[in-house]
């Protein structure tokens, strides 16, 4: 864990990158209405990876899109600029993607955003493959929920649920 304890050091380095893009990190809130959940969706090459979220996103509009006032977007990072996907990100409440390069997009949410991320339950050494999980785990300005990449249906019941809680959490946070 060589970022334990880092977490507002990675958060002054988000805010040192971003301003120079040309973007003022301070004007990034989350905590009013629409909010933002992006869905990075077709991240990887890799076909274990490739996740498109489809279900998950239409899961969200059916059972929280009259509870909360949301808006959910699915991107393809790789087919954006570097400025458009921090402008995005960072101005996003949730963010949902897969282990890998593309996660580290989420450097640049905004304070008190929440961060999932699905990873494979075992890789070529039977092990789960997480490996931006030291970073992602520390920075302590997100809230960061590890999930599996092959889904039941009871795995995304769960998942509107914890969306829910997150959406509850985020619009009774006040911006300071």
């Amino acid at each position: 864990m060589h970022n334990h304890g880092r977490g507002a050091s990675v958060y002054a380095f988000r805010n040192w990158m971003m301003e120079n893009i040309g973007i003022a990190p301070e004007t990034k809130k989350i905590h009013n209405a629409p909010y933002k959940i992006v869905f990075s969706t077709a991240s990887s090459s890799q076909q274990n990876r490739n996740m498109t979220f489809e279900k998950h996103a239409q899961l969200l509009e059916e059972k929280l899109g009259s509870k909360y006032n949301i808006v959910v977007i699915e991107v393809v990072l790789s087919q954006m600029s570097l400025e458009d996907q921090i402008e995005l990100v960072s101005g996003g409440s949730i963010f949902i993607t897969v282990c890998g390069g593309g996660a580290l997009t989420a450097m640049f949410l905004p304070k008190g955003a929440a961060l999932f991320v699905y990873f494979n339950q075992g890789n070529k050494y039977g092990t789960p493959a997480r490996l931006d999980w030291d970073l992602l785990n520390n920075m302590g300005y997100i809230r960061s929920h590890w999930l599996p990449t092959r889904p039941g249906e009871h795995d995304f019941d769960a998942f509107v649920k914890l969306v829910d809680h997150e959406l509850d959490v985020i619009s009774h946070t006040n911006d300071v």
